[in-house]
């Protein structure tokens, strides 16, 4: 008991509330749209990485980098044999199953890769130069593995992570502007390469080239008959119409069976979670800390945004899952690895 106390203490305990909630809606969203078998799969992996990130917000600084070199380097290995697997998903290769599990490792691999780069940067501003050349090398392959899967969205979201880390340890402007024009560039030419990038821009666009806007107009359509208060948990009958209704358009669940104002407070959690986290890296000093931070809550805030805004017509749709709420195990490994590692790295007992 007087470990738990002695961890509740030390952590940041509203993020942590605020973490836990987003699980929990996530939860309710679950019980009102999948079979069984999901839902019990669901709690399963919410409960395990409830266990995994309470147990990475007590682990020293010293041990999260330790244990993230050594998964990202077997997640690296993982996906290099990803194109060897038969194991697909509408086309893409970005899954490997055990028994009635899959498992994506790009997904997983995201939140470690940040603590990496934080690494690698604060050990080149030591004056081990070296350092900043072998993260470059490990970026761009990580990168074209993902491309290979494909997963435009993954790349998107990794590259801009990294920048944002690399730009937050006193990057040049002008750098950072030719890092976007080549995402700007892969984006153009992954219209052009891929199939099922060409048909999401072409829907987003208004139906081009034979695409529909079936999706959006479903999401949309569940906005509206959600009304202000919702429909109420279960009661909604346009998850059973929109693809992917538990993953990628959970928002639009919510805002069907939840209300506007439930997706009201959903967004100002996230926004929460973030202004705190920003607050709290203005109060620090050492450069690791500042610049994994800066990656870990960028890397959440852009995911969020991606898959709202994809709710809402607003972008182009891109795969992206909503953090601890919507369904799927890699995703919610990944984030709990996030905030797991968040809440170490601002846990008062690692201060010093």
């Amino acid at each position: 008991m007087k470990y738990f106390i002695n961890w509740w203490i030390s952590v940041d305990r509203i993020n942590f509330i605020l973490i836990f909630s987003l699980g929990i809606t996530g939860l309710i969203l679950s019980f009102s749209i999948d079979e069984y078998f999901s839902i019990n799969k669901h709690t399963v992996f919410f409960i395990l990485s409830i266990l995994l990130l309470f147990i990475l917000a007590d682990t020293n600084n010293k041990n999260i980098r330790r244990i993230s070199l050594f998964a990202f380097i077997f997640l690296l290995f993982i996906l290099i044999l990803i194109p060897f697997f038969d194991y697909q998903v509408k086309g893409a290769k970005r899954w490997i199953q055990i028994f009635n599990f899959t498992l994506q490792p790009s997904e997983i691999i995201k939140p470690i890769f940040v603590i990496l780069t934080a690494w690698c940067i604060n050990k080149s501003i030591e004056d081990k130069k070296f350092y900043l050349p072998i993260l470059f090398i490990f970026f761009f392959f990580l990168l074209v593995l993902i491309l290979l899967q494909p997963d435009l969205g993954m790349t998107v979201l990794v590259s801009a992570t990294f920048f944002c880390q690399l730009f937050v340890a006193g990057l040049s402007i002008i750098l950072v502007l030719v890092a976007l024009f080549l995402i700007i560039v892969i984006s153009i030419l992954s219209y052009f390469y891929f199939d099922h990038v060409q048909s999401r821009i072409n829907s987003f666009l208004g139906g081009l080239g034979g695409s529909d806007t079936y999706q959006i107009d479903m999401s949309l359509k569940a906005f509206k008959n959600g009304g202000l208060f919702g429909k109420g948990p279960g009661q909604g009958i346009l998850k059973e119409k929109i693809p992917d209704a538990n993953t990628d358009f959970i928002f639009a669940v919510a805002g069907e069976e939840l209300g506007f104002i439930f997706c009201i407070i959903i967004i100002f959690i996230i926004l929460s979670i973030i202004v705190r986290t920003l607050l709290h890296v203005l109060k620090l000093e050492e450069p690791y800390k500042i610049i994994a931070i800066s990656g870990l809550i960028c890397s959440f805030g852009l995911q969020c945004s991606i898959n709202i805004f994809s709710s809402l017509g607003l972008i182009p749709t891109k795969g992206m899952t909503l953090p601890f709420v919507s369904y799927g195990g890699s995703s919610m490994i990944s984030i709990a690895l996030l905030f797991g590692f968040l809440l170490s790295l601002t846990n008062k007992k690692n201060e010093n």
